[in-house]
């Protein structure tokens, strides 16, 4: 039976999935980012290694193909130890333009470590935002969990208004709220994740206080969701995208409270009234290997989604609305 490989690299972590002809899961290994602009080389390479480990890579294996969103950086490591004998590298618009089932032309808005927006339209593509953390990714999970880190620390320091955020990140990093500045600083002293990677993880804590009611995490998850409409706005704008373009979202980032989303839709609708908003079915690593059935078998009709439902029921897309 054949090895076909499905690889996600995100900015925090990569997922992948080893699977048979029949799209049937054989190994799934999920390890931090191979991304070397926010992530040393050493734990890069600890991290290539972790993956072709838990995926029973072994010296000698032939992988059929290897599909998704792929750093070369990885194929060069596979390939010191096992043959590829195909690669179809693409992009995060493709795979989750897949993962909504949208075969066609098609937007998507994403938010998860990092953030931007992006169409195929007419033969072109067209991206908006995406500059990295280091300069600002705006919208993006890191964006938004540095903006809750902000907050915090205003509380711990007397200057800002009280919210609950403090002591959830404090305790996300092992620390009473009282020692919430040793908190911060762990972040520097972990050789494990990246401190991109650190601040990130904070990024659910911001829903954990909104749906507490806290009322600055409130404020973040509105202005989360609205910077992310801008931009999208922004392309529909400057590139004169139709309203029958479909969009669809993608990222951890929109698992977060549905007022991000509210903020999202409205500052979209506002623009483009009639525009549909496609809720995903699936992560973008299951739209993946969509792309891998698709490109198979010529379409993906009601069975073959059925099947994706029945083999990765862990990877469907959930979010609050």
């Amino acid at each position: 039976m054949a090895n076909h490989l499905a690889i996600d690299s995100g900015g925090t972590k990569v997922l992948g999935i080893l699977y048979d002809d029949d799209f049937t899961p054989k190994a799934i290994s999920r390890v931090g980012s191979f991304r070397t602009n926010t992530t040393s080389p050493e734990l890069v390479r600890h991290n290539m290694e972790q993956m072709q480990k838990e995926l029973g890579l072994v010296p000698g294996t032939v992988i059929d193909s290897v599909n998704g969103i792929v750093y070369q950086e990885f194929v060069d490591f596979l390939q010191k130890t096992c043959e590829i004998r195909q690669i179809n590298s693409f992009g995060e618009l493709e795979a989750g333009l897949h993962a909504a089932c949208i075969f066609g032309d098609g937007m998507m808005t994403l938010s998860g470590t990092g953030s931007n927006v992006g169409a195929f339209y007419q033969g072109q593509f067209y991206v908006e935002g995406g500059y990295g953390a280091s300069v600002s990714d705006a919208g993006s999970g890191y964006w938004m969990a540095r903006d809750a880190m902000n907050a915090a620390i205003a509380d711990n320091s007397g200057y800002g208004d009280p919210t609950m955020l403090t002591g959830l990140i404090a305790a996300h990093f092992g620390f009473p709220k009282e020692r919430f500045h040793d908190a911060v600083f762990s972040i520097y002293n972990n050789t494990d994740f990246s401190p991109v990677a650190q601040v990130a993880s904070c990024a659910p804590l911001v829903s954990q206080a909104a749906s507490a009611g806290d009322r600055i995490a409130c404020e973040i998850l509105k202005q989360t969701g609205l910077i992310l409409g801008k931009q999208a706005v922004a392309l529909i704008r400057k590139k004169q995208l139709p309203d029958s373009l479909p969009m669809t979202i993608s990222g951890s980032v929109w698992r977060s409270h549905r007022i991000l989303f509210d903020a999202f839709a409205d500052c979209i609708h506002a623009q483009s009234p009639k525009r549909p908003i496609c809720i995903p079915e699936f992560e973008p690593i299951v739209g993946i290997m969509i792309r891998h059935y698709h490109m198979l078998h010529g379409d993906f009709d009601e069975n073959a989604r059925q099947l994706f439902k029945t083999l990765y029921p862990q990877y469907r897309f959930e979010m609050q609305i």
